[in-house]
């Protein structure tokens, strides 16, 4: 195994032509859960290159935003009616990471509830690149080796497409990421597909920077209580009652509703458990 360091600021003149031309379509499967490890999703991902670095999200993103924008006037009121989220899911995988090469800066941007949070990583990932090659997605790869946040990594990266990128937080190896894979099974990002870059307008602007820690304890408080804030909004703005109609006609009064949701909400935490960072560092 051979140890090497990566300076990605070498990369941007060589690639900078390349990476306003093209993004990359990621499958993303994983395990949510880690008591029913029988248990996969799939989510597909997109790595939008820029001449600074890369946007990654969900591609059920781009499909919901565009939808809506669609029903949006001028006025920025909707036009002709909500959009269903039946026809455009908000996509299991609601977060967007940022990378930028020049300050080599990786920034989650995570909703929470109603609450946005940003999150700004100075990240250099210590990858160990070997001799070991394979064909995969019909190019020439090479296995590198990574541990990050509790999990340990296998990938596989391409000199064919000289971009220093990958799927969420993975960047710095002298080619694009087609697989990588954490070394027990549970989360897997392949390579599907390249296409001619495409403009994704990403509104950031409400993102509150915050620390790990805050963040954390936002989402701990959020799991403990998940209708503080909808207390909070009826106390402000002096509401006593509200019924709450769900898409299929039921009614719920106040009681039944935060029941309802509190235990919805919580369940579905308990249920999607297995992160893919484990520990802090």
């Amino acid at each position: 195994m051979i140890r090497k360091g990566i300076s990605i600021l070498g990369f941007l003149i060589s690639v900078f032509c390349f990476s306003q031309r093209y993004s990359f379509t990621y499958a993303y499967t994983f395990k949510p859960d880690s008591l029913n490890l029988e248990k996969t999703e799939t989510e597909m991902m997109g790595l939008f290159i820029d001449k600074n670095g890369s946007a990654y999200f969900s591609l059920a993103k781009v499909r919901r935003d565009s939808a809506i924008a669609h029903k949006t006037g001028p006025d920025g009121m909707p036009s002709d009616g909500a959009v269903s989220t039946d026809i455009f899911p908000q996509g299991k995988i609601r977060g967007i990471i940022r990378k930028n090469w020049r300050s080599n800066e990786v920034i989650s941007y995570l909703p929470l509830n109603t609450d946005r949070f940003k999150i700004t990583q100075h990240l250099t990932l210590n990858w160990q690149i070997g001799t070991e090659t394979a064909l995969i997605q019909g190019k020439k790869c090479q296995l590198a080796t990574v541990e990050y946040k509790g999990r340990k990594y296998n990938a596989w990266f391409t000199n064919e497409i000289p971009i220093p990128e990958g799927p969420y937080k993975f960047w710095g190896l002298p080619g694009l990421i087609v697989k990588i894979e954490d070394t027990k099974k549970q989360h897997l990002w392949e390579l599907k597909g390249i296409e001619k870059f495409r403009n994704i307008k990403l509104s950031l602007s409400a993102y509150i920077p915050v620390t790990e820690s805050r963040y954390k304890k936002a989402v701990e408080d959020y799991m403990k209580d998940p209708m503080s804030s909808m207390r909070e909004f009826k106390q402000r703005y002096n509401i006593t009652s509200l019924t709450s109609t769900m898409p299929d006609g039921s009614s719920y009064s106040d009681l039944e509703y935060e029941k309802m949701r509190t235990k919805k909400i919580q369940e579905s935490f308990k249920e999607n458990n297995n992160s893919i960072e484990l520990s802090e560092h």
